[in-house]
């Protein structure tokens, strides 16, 4: 979606719009008045004849003209009226600040003005974002309209970055965290209750533009889910980042979102499964958010899961190890021969397997650091280093971006206590992530890690299952022998069931095919999830994601393929646009005599 009209209005009408700077209305013409933003604006409020040097206008229909943008910020009981008489006039964008759209307490009476905005957008063609929203900033325009206090505080820091928010508030911590952080943010949309425009039509918009790089989203549910996903593979496919802090993790939590912005989000696992496959980055806090995209500005795509640390601190080693593996990262035992080489330069009370401990002598004796980072050009076992302790990044700052800038290998220096700025930006100057805590930047490490495996995924398991999918005709989703006899799928009345796969109908998502050991629902563990329809490469990647939460349970890798397989033959890969609620069907899959067999018992444990 061209959204360009929006972002780069030539002209703005503020309905509202007030002398008064501590009103909410004062503050976002006095920022606009401040900001140097060339198109013309238009103050609307019959109270005035003149705001500042501006002409101050009694309605809408007394503009002057049609207005690229509308911008309103009055009570909800007189919202309605100017924007049914901007629309009229062929204004295409409003900017709708107003609340009692749906959220809150509304109620019925809220919902019913949220009908009717939409209806009269279809009609007309206007494009609403919000209800209920702070505003949006074009930084590059310099357009603030927003009452936001986090604008006030704007570095000027530019750098390809777009945040997309369901909230003000978190959008604004997450642009502050940004700002602080030296990541520049060129665009700042808040979308409320996304009366029309959704995060789908922003993400779509900002892949078509080259100087976005990242995409960066706060979102409580999506609106709809299959434009959500076409619009994320569309970012990927043109190399534009997508990072998501997503709320309504929990049933408990959704009350939240539901309050908020009207957003009662599906699973969890759901979404997981489906931002996996699509290439999307997800956090679950804001720290996270703020490390991943600290390493992302840094190290971009030279990062991998595959981790060497190395510090002055054994004890520091060993600490760090226990992260890289909690984080789901790998911790690489070096070569031998590489080993070799490097105990040759570090004293023989340290240790080089990795993590690799230079000993304390290090802060005194650069010479252990210098025959270390020499070794360490040779290798091609670890994706990416972490230089670990204050002393030695203090110290030896310039050799370690001497290291990077010769190799081009991936580094981060990490110091457990805060750098001194001089340090931090000689580190960003030689291109290496500067952090602070090891355990957040082990877990932002595996968030990116696990999209770029996922991106580039070629497994063997794509080779076992045929590539057609049988005509059944109507299928009775009961496990019936006929039925799988023609599926050549041998069943069994006693074996035990061990892997539920499911192909069903999600609220927000459509058809997906979900996948869980049975064994371990017990134990809370999720399911695997993925949007249908599906790609063998997305089936590998939820054999392994499987394998990752139940490698004990008794069905090796390719059973595990084929039963998600049969499923998919089962039901035609759910090309189906007509799915609906309640369709699908649920299976039992087992072993018997080594062979994956369809369970016809009454499964063991109680269903999902």
């Amino acid at each position: 979606m061209n959204l360009k009209g929006l972002l780069c209005p030539e002209s703005v009408a503020i309905v509202g719009a007030s002398g008064d700077t501590k009103k909410l209305s004062g503050m976002i013409l006095d920022f606009l008045a401040k900001s140097g933003y060339e198109g013309a604006v238009y103050p609307v409020n019959p109270k005035y004849d003149h705001i500042g040097d501006l002409e101050c206008y009694a309605s809408v229909q007394a503009l002057p003209c049609t207005v690229d943008l509308l911008v309103c910020v009055i009570p909800v009981s007189f919202a309605m009226e100017a924007i049914e008489a901007a629309a009229l006039r062929g204004v295409r964008y409003c900017l709708l600040m107003t609340g009692g759209f749906g959220e809150g307490r509304s109620g019925d009476e809220g919902l019913a003005r949220l009908a009717r905005l939409q209806q009269l957008c279809e009609e007309t063609g206007m494009l609403v974002v919000g209800p209920n929203t702070v505003g949006m900033v074009n930084f590059r325009k310099h357009l603030p309209l927003t009452f936001a206090d986090w604008y006030s505080r704007d570095t000027g820091q530019r750098g390809g970055v777009a945040i997309v928010t369901h909230s003000g508030s978190v959008g604004g911590l997450i642009f502050s965290a940004l700002q602080l952080n030296r990541i520049g943010v060129d665009y700042w949309f808040g979308l409320g209750n996304e009366a029309t425009l959704d995060t789908a039509d922003f993400i779509d918009h900002f892949a078509d533009d080259a100087d976005v790089h990242t995409v960066v989203c706060y979102m409580e549910g999506v609106r709809d889910g299959r434009k959500f996903i076409a619009a994320c593979e569309k970012a990927r496919a043109l190399n534009t980042r997508v990072v998501v802090l997503k709320s309504g993790q929990y049933p408990e939590t959704v009350r939240s979102t539901a309050a908020h912005t009207g957003k009662r989000p599906s699973s969890s696992d759901v979404y997981a499964g489906v931002f996996k496959q699509f290439g999307v980055i997800q956090v679950v806090s804001l720290s996270e958010l703020t490390y991943v995209m600290m390493l992302l500005s840094s190290l971009g795509d030279r990062l991998g899961s595959r981790v060497g640390i190395l510090s002055a601190s054994g004890g520091a080693c060993s600490v760090i190890a226990d992260h890289v593996i909690q984080a789901g990262l790998m911790l690489p035992e070096l070569p031998e021969s590489l080993q070799t080489m490097l105990n040759s330069g570090i004293p023989v009370y340290g240790s080089s397997s990795n993590p690799v401990d230079l000993s304390a002598d290090v802060v005194a004796r650069g010479d252990i650091l210098d025959a270390t980072l020499e070794t360490l050009k040779e290798d091609d076992c670890v994706n990416v280093w972490m230089v670990f302790g204050r002393p030695v990044i203090d110290r030896y700052h310039q050799k370690l971006a001497d290291f990077v800038h010769t190799t081009g290998k991936a580094l981060i220096a990490c110091s457990g206590v805060p750098l001194t700025a001089e340090v931090s930006g000689a580190l960003r100057e030689g291109g290496i992530a500067a952090l602070a805590d090891p355990e957040l930047c082990m877990r932002a490490i595996a968030r990116i890690a696990a999209v770029r495996e996922e991106d580039s995924q070629e497994s063997a398991l794509t080779m076992v299952s045929g590539t057609g999918v049988p005509d059944l005709g109507t299928i009775d989703p009961k496990p019936t022998p006929a039925l799988w006899q023609r599926l050549a799928m041998q069943t069994s009345s006693t074996a035990r069931p061990l892997l539920r796969v499911e192909v069903k109908f999600d609220c927000d998502f459509g058809m997906v095919l979900a996948t869980s050991w049975l064994p371990l629902l017990a134990a809370g563990r999720s399911r695997v999830v993925r949007a249908l329809p599906i790609q063998g490469q997305d089936l590998s990647s939820m054999v392994a994601d499987l394998a990752a939460q139940g490698s004990h349970c008794p069905l090796n890798p390719v059973q595990s393929y084929d039963a998600m397989q049969m499923m998919l033959r089962l039901h035609g890969d759910s090309r189906n646009e007509n799915e609906s609620e309640g369709s699908g069907s649920s299976v039992e899959f087992g072993s018997e005599n080594g062979e994956l067999v369809v369970c016809l018992a009454e499964p063991r444990v109680e269903a999902i």
